[in-house]
């Protein structure tokens, strides 16, 4: 199966990445390029929804990894919107949850980005 990458900006330019599919291997090459391509616009803060994933593997977790360290860097953060069982129990049973935050729908992540930068400024 093909992985679907979706990337919609906000109205204040925080990229929510929708994906379709399965990440694993042979598809996390792609998913991989669109983040670093956002981190190299300056895109620090990023949404990505996992909602219609209903599998991923150790290689999609090192690209998520990868790119949680890239926008720390510059103060910023990936938040993942997570609803399937699957997808939590992966985040969970690797203990990435301490690294991720995992929200049930996009506003919820969008609003923690906002009052996080809120906060900042």
């Amino acid at each position: 199966m093909l992985l679907e990458i979706d990337v919609q900006p906000t109205p204040d330019q925080i990229p929510v990445v929708h994906l379709k599919g399965e990440i694993d291997l042979h598809t996390c090459g792609a998913f991989r390029d669109t983040l670093r391509d956002l981190i190299e616009n300056k895109r620090y803060d990023v949404v990505i929804n996992l909602a219609d994933v209903p599998y991923l593997d150790s290689a999609a977790l090192g690209v998520l990894v990868d790119a949680v360290r890239r926008v720390r860097e510059h103060d910023g953060s990936i938040s993942l919107v997570a609803t399937t069982p699957f997808v939590r129990r992966a985040f969970e049973i690797t203990r990435l949850v301490k690294i991720f935050q995992l929200f049930d729908d996009e506003a919820s992540a969008l609003a923690e980005i906002r009052k996080d930068k809120a906060v900042a400024e």
